[in-house]
């Protein structure tokens, strides 16, 4: 199956959740689809064994246009070119991944030479010319201070993925659910996209622990934040309630919108004056409320 047009998927902007998935477990698949995540991601790396890498590329490239039937952004992670990365990339490019994952992403040579091979690959299978995403993951303090080079190196870059396990271990850092550790990296990362015009996917929470999620959303909205990496399917609805705006948050942004408007204006209104701050936050919410029914119409 082809892949859709870029004009029909769902804008980086609003890909809320980017679900990781088993690469040859049928049963963690379609959990994974049955979670309504923006994006799933068949991850070849961290969640496929070696061994069963020859078995699960045919598999994931199968799960490309299970994924596309329900609306579903395709993507999967492949090993790093040094590995298996080019074995996993010609086993699942038949499937047309919207969107290919490479971890441990430390310098803008290791893009450029994944950019060059999905290239050649969508020659050789009359893919359209372009089509296929990149996302990095940054894995590793090098990765971090290198960054604006490694988005620059390849126009098929919309997103960046920031990791939480193995950028832990590299600054030999304690882990914990409160995410005190990584804080400062998640608020660099996200500068560090929007400055480079990238969307930064948050690290993933990796406890189940729903009142620490809950903690670590609201976090990650606060900072501004817009997208969330999850590993387990129960995980992406409460990304999606806490990362798009609900009915009662647009109609208390419209009142707090209104009656800025029209005490700017010299007019008298009922109840507490409408803080500046608070005026602008009601604005970008009711922009992004438009977005997301922009697209949904």
């Amino acid at each position: 199956m082809m892949p859709a047009a870029n004009t029909l998927r769902r804008p980086a902007v609003l890909r809320r959740s980017w679900l990781f998935t088993a690469g040859l477990d049928a049963q963690a698949q379609q959990a994974a689809l049955d979670s309504a995540a923006d994006v799933l991601v068949a991850d070849l790396e961290e969640f496929t064994a070696p061994a069963d890498r020859p078995a699960a590329r045919p598999r994931v490239a199968a799960l490309m246009a299970r994924c596309r039937a329900q609306g579903t952004l395709a993507a999967v992670r492949i090993n790093r070119l040094a590995g298996d990365g080019l074995a996993d990339l010609r086993g699942v490019m038949p499937g047309s991944p919207d969107i290919v994952f490479l971890p441990y992403v430390e310098s803008a040579d290791e893009i450029a030479a994944l950019a060059q091979a999905i290239t050649a690959l969508e020659t050789e299978l009359g893919l359209p010319a372009g089509a296929t995403e990149i996302v990095p993951t940054i894995e590793s303090a090098l990765g971090v201070v290198r960054i604006q080079s490694i988005l620059a190196a390849s126009e098929r870059i919309r997103a960046c993925l920031l990791a939480a396990e193995d950028l832990t271990a590299d600054l030999g850092a304690e882990r914990g659910p409160d995410s005190l550790e990584l804080n400062h990296l998640r608020s660099r990362f996200h500068v560090e996209c929007r400055a480079a015009g990238r969307v930064a996917i948050d690290c993933p929470f990796n406890y189940r622990d729903p009142q620490a999620q809950a903690a670590d959303l609201v976090w990650a909205r606060r900072i501004g934040l817009k997208a969330k990496c999850a590993v387990f399917p129960e995980q992406v609805a409460p990304i999606h309630a806490a990362l798009t705006p609900s009915a009662e948050q647009v109609e208390r942004a419209k009142d707090l919108v209104a009656r800025f408007e029209a005490a700017r204006r010299g007019e008298a209104i009922a109840g507490a004056t409408v803080e500046s701050p608070d005026y602008h936050t009601a604005r970008r919410l009711l922009a992004r409320d438009t977005e997301f029914k922009t697209w949904t119409a």
